[in-house]
């Protein structure tokens, strides 16, 4: 072997080498963008919740969660305190979906989440005419991964008359 078929693989060599390398890095691009969106969509989803969440009165959300599991008529207060609660709720259920998607939430704790969407969007649940009303300003994907849940689910037994 002489020296120029020597060198020749090396500069092949070379070529792969830096071919390897590029190939790596469009990956590590690509899973950065990814990250950056998914923090983007926290983000954006954490101040939305804050937002809601400074028209709460923790003593009336908590008497209007109580007689919403119980099926007790809530009075206007309670029941706009619940409602922009449950839109929090949802909100950041949402976001926990667009994490699972991305591969940011493993199957285990988004089915933990399941259930409380079934909870909460359920059809016997207080919620759930709010749910109806307001899921045109959820992103599609969601609102028909709720629509699966919710059919899926086991119905919520009601409490027992007072």
């Amino acid at each position: 072997m002489n020296w120029d078929a020597v060198g020749a693989m090396g500069e092949t060599a070379g070529a792969v080498a830096v071919l390897v390398t590029l190939f790596y890095l469009a990956l590590q691009v690509k899973h950065a963008t990814s990250e950056a969106r998914a923090s983007a969509r926290q983000a954006v989803a954490q101040m939305n919740v804050d937002s809601l969440a400074v028209s709460f009165n923790p003593e009336v959300l908590s008497a209007a969660a109580m007689k919403a599991t119980l099926g007790d008529v809530l009075t206007p207060e309670e029941h706009s305190n619940y409602v922009r609660w449950i839109l929090s709720r949802m909100r950041v259920l949402e976001n926990a979906y667009y994490q699972h998607r991305r591969g940011l939430l493993d199957e285990e704790e988004w089915t933990g989440y399941m259930a409380i969407i079934a909870g909460l969007a359920g059809p016997t649940s207080y919620a759930y005419q709010h749910w109806k009303w307001a899921e045109r300003s959820y992103s599609p994907q969601f609102v028909k991964e709720v629509s699966r849940i919710v059919e899926s689910a086991e119905p919520i037994p009601t409490p027992p008359p007072k």
